[in-house]
């Protein structure tokens, strides 16, 4: 059952940022409490965009008293949190200074980017030209601006790609020529893409800033797509493509206009000084634990701390300050030395980003902006819900062991583990390779080599053949097969599956079996708990709906059109047929 909770939060915007949308008819009543109302036009609207899950199971006029009651019980939810002071609440404030920081800044962002891009049928069709390309490439990689323009300027004046790769580029293949790299059409962004695809074979870009670094790229070698699909039949998925790029550089454009703005100025010297000092780079996926790390974690000499390494706005950060923030840092944000200066550069841009974007959001008055001050009243609306719910509901319920005990014995059957078993796989590309794999099985050769050595699946050789223990229905083009194996050590015949032509062994059985309590205590006490809640909310709604004296429309719900919608396959909401 769905909790009355989730589903108001579930409608929570759509209901809100309607305020502004509604003309004569919208304006009509379907219910009003204490100066509140939910009006044909924000129902109308709520119904259209709301998430599918959270639609009425009913239908008729029925299921629109469903979805209008879910409606209230989000306004009268945030109605009881602000009149019990939950906008106060540590939690909210907390929440809010965190959806302002990102929300307005994105905000800000659309005024001065996404409601200004254009894209042109030209860009259009060299996008389609594109998609599906390779090139093969070689790629100069330069620390500063001045360092890309000298080597530049040494290429135009003749000299070798490759020379002048190994002798300058910062890039740690660079001392024996610089590695080939193969680039697909749509991996890099548009800025660096562009420019790099429309460079003829043999020819090289001009430098282009990237926030790795500079990159002078040279054309090797190009591929192009094939088996597309009609330009006219995907145009429209191509121009939205073309839009999402062109907001990238637009973004990036009005990004540097800003920090041209507040005058940021970067020392070459300060940024070396940095970077030196980094230590070696750990993997990113076995981070330090803080207290094992000792602080500070970068050294510098004492006499250097002063020295700057960016201004901007008549401010300074030196190398002492990039120590301290250093400290700070999460270990994932922390510079790296795989991206140089660049990456010192991009660790302090962001914090110099957040608060010069700050006075530029202040200055700009953003928050005026209608759509804008509903979607923070929206936020906020939905952070009081759930401080409410938290505290006037869930701190309010409880499960014990006798609870536990009762559920359990009334709902045995539920906790039944299936019978599983575990398979190694050859999985081969035809017959006549399955059946010599088989052969091999048969006179004794392991499975793990067999599997390594015939099976076409990279999954499958990466794993030596060997799947998770699995149930019936998990796999299921191996039920028929893999679960007559009489036994543990049983080879299948190859049989065909749509992957493949496939040999099993079974390597391990578990057979079905009950949980016990103790294992399904967790799952239970969670069910229960919801059951509780969803009771005592309920038990709440119908309290609060009775003390602000709300009124129901019936007449006007009667005459709404909604159009009927349900869950698609990809999650999305659809038309029923």
């Amino acid at each position: 059952m769905k909790s009355a909770r989730m589903v108001a939060l579930g409608l929570l915007v759509p209901a809100v940022l309607t305020l502004a949308s509604c003309g004569k008819r919208e304006n009509i009543k379907l219910a009003e409490f204490k100066g509140h109302s939910i009006t044909v036009g924000e129902f109308e609207d709520a119904y259209a965009h709301v998430d599918p899950k959270f639609l009425p199971k009913s239908t008729g006029l029925e299921g629109k008293r469903e979805f209008l009651n879910t409606m209230l019980n989000k306004e009268i939810m945030a109605y009881e949190a602000d009149k019990l002071g939950f906008d106060k609440d540590p939690a909210v404030l907390q929440g809010m200074e965190a959806f302002k920081k990102m929300g307005l800044n994105a905000a800000y962002l659309k005024r001065r980017v996404a409601d200004k891009v254009t894209v042109t049928e030209d860009q259009i069709k060299e996008h389609y030209r594109n998609k599906g390309s390779t090139l093969s490439i070689k790629q100069i990689l330069l620390d500063t601006q001045e360092e890309a323009n000298q080597v530049w300027d040494l290429l135009e004046e003749g000299s070798d790609f490759d020379s002048v790769l190994r002798q300058y580029s910062k890039s740690p293949d660079a001392p024996t020529g610089g590695h080939v790299l193969t680039v697909a059409y749509g991996a890099y962004a548009p800025n660096l893409e562009r420019p790099l695809f429309a460079t003829k074979v043999g020819a090289y870009t001009k430098p282009i800033k990237t926030p790795y670094g500079y990159f002078i790229i040279k054309v090797l070698k190009r591929t192009e797509g094939t088996h597309k699909e009609p330009y006219e039949k995907i145009h429209d998925t191509l121009e939205q493509e073309v839009r999402v790029q062109n907001e990238m550089i637009l973004t990036n454009k009005v990004t540097d206009k800003i920090r041209a703005k507040y005058g940021v100025t970067w020392y070459t010297d300060g940024l070396r000084t940095c970077f030196d000092a980094l230590p070696p780079d750990r993997p990113l996926n076995s981070p330090p634990k803080r207290s094992d790390e000792v602080y500070p974690l970068l050294y510098f000499d004492a006499k250097i701390l002063d020295k700057p390494v960016v201004t901007y706005h008549g401010k300074t950060i030196t190398v002492k300050d990039f120590s301290d923030y250093y400290d700070q840092a999460s270990f994932f944000d922390r510079a790296r030395r795989e991206y140089r200066l660049a990456g010192v550069r991009q660790f302090l841009t962001q914090r110099i980003m957040s608060e010069i974007l700050g006075d530029e959001i202040k200055a700009s008055n953003i928050e005026k902006d209608p759509e804008v001050a509903a979607a923070i009243k929206a936020k906020r609306e939905a952070l009081m819900v759930n401080r409410l719910w938290a505290e006037m509901v869930n701190k309010q319920t409880s499960v014990d062991r006798d609870m536990i005990r009762k559920y359990f014995d009334e709902n045995r059957a539920s906790f039944k583990v299936p019978e599983k078993r575990r398979f190694g796989v050859v999985l081969c590309g035809d017959e006549a390779t399955a059946e010599k794999a088989y052969k091999e099985l048969q006179g004794g050769e392991l499975f793990r080599n067999v599997a390594l050595s015939y099976s076409v699946d990279k999954d499958t050789r990466k794993t030596l053949g060997e799947t998770d223990l699995l149930a019936r229905g998990e796999q299921p083009e191996m039920d028929k097969v893999g679960f007559k194996l009489a036994r543990v050590g049983s080879v299948s015949k190859p049989f065909q599956t749509s992957r493949g032509w496939m040999i099993l062994k079974l390597t391990e059985r578990s057979p079905e079996r009950m949980y016990s309590m103790d294992e399904v205590r967790g799952s239970i006490t969670s069910r229960l708990k919801q059951q509780l809640n969803e009771k005592r909310l309920n038990s709440l709604l119908k309290k609060w709906k009775k003390e602000v004296g709300l009124v129901i429309h019936e007449k006007a719900l009667a005459k709404i059109e909604v159009k009927p919608r349900s869950a698609g396959t990809d999650g999305s909401a659809k038309p029923k047929a």
